[in-house]
């Protein structure tokens, strides 16, 4: 809608109606039919189209009919009921509502019902009690290495207790009473030592001396004498 500018002869004065002046002798404006009858029947038109009949004499109708279609283009919210079944596709959620969604979807994981958990720390890791916790593969890896070699070792994860084993593939005993070193020095204690001679078709023996986190003395029925050993601490 617009005045009728294109109108010759309406008499707007900068775009506008004017009245007439008597005393000036300035004359009114116009209101040609066409646009009079534009302007009622697109009036007319927001009127009915909100289900409303015209009334002339009811000044309110206009205003009214804005409001009703104001109102019936907004999209209803959602229950929270219909929020968590998640089947309406046409209401609309406030933010309460995605909030009370995702919560009754989101449930303790367990072994039969998918969900969310928290990763556990170290210490639930290491105690292996809880039930309700994810353990990640760092946790589950901490404290754990190895040294795949002749002399070597393998230090179980902490949740394992820590536990080392470790073995001497070959060496030789020269003196009675010799000190043999470990690959690794056990942290908190050594558990046993078992060695066993490695001469070949030579018999004898080795016995075990005094052991420690760091080390053993072994002593043999000959000298030199080859031999092997494993030891078992953490």
């Amino acid at each position: 809608m617009d005045y009728p500018k294109s109108l010759p002869g309406v008499g707007l004065v900068g775009g506008r109606f004017v009245d007439e002046n008597p005393i000036t002798g300035s004359i009114g404006s116009l209101i040609p039919a066409q646009w009079g009858n534009a302007v009622s029947e697109e009036l007319i038109h927001v009127i009915q189209s909100a289900g409303m009949t015209a009334d002339e004499q009811d000044n309110t109708q206009l205003n009214t009919a804005i409001s009703r279609k104001v109102a019936d283009s907004v999209i209803p919210a959602a229950s929270q009921q219909e929020a968590e079944s998640g089947v309406d596709a046409i209401k609309r959620m406030t933010p309460l509502r995605v909030f009370q969604a995702i919560a009754k979807r989101v449930v303790q994981a367990t072994e039969t019902v998918a969900g969310v958990a928290r990763t556990a720390s170290q210490a639930q890791t290491n105690s292996g009690l809880d039930d309700a916790t994810i353990v990640t593969p760092k946790t589950l890896r901490f404290g754990f290495s190895a040294s795949l070699s002749s002399n070597g070792y393998v230090v179980f994860p902490s949740w394992l207790g820590g536990l080392i084993i470790q073995w001497i593939g070959s060496t030789t005993l020269a003196d009675q009473g010799g000190y043999s070193s470990y690959p690794l020095a056990f942290p908190a204690a050594c558990f046993g030592v078992w060695l066993s001679t490695s001469n070949g078709p030579v018999p004898g023996n080795v016995s075990l001396g005094v052991r420690n986190q760091t080390g053993f003395l072994a002593y043999s029925s000959f000298l030199p004498c080859g031999f092997s050993a494993i030891a078992i601490g953490r």
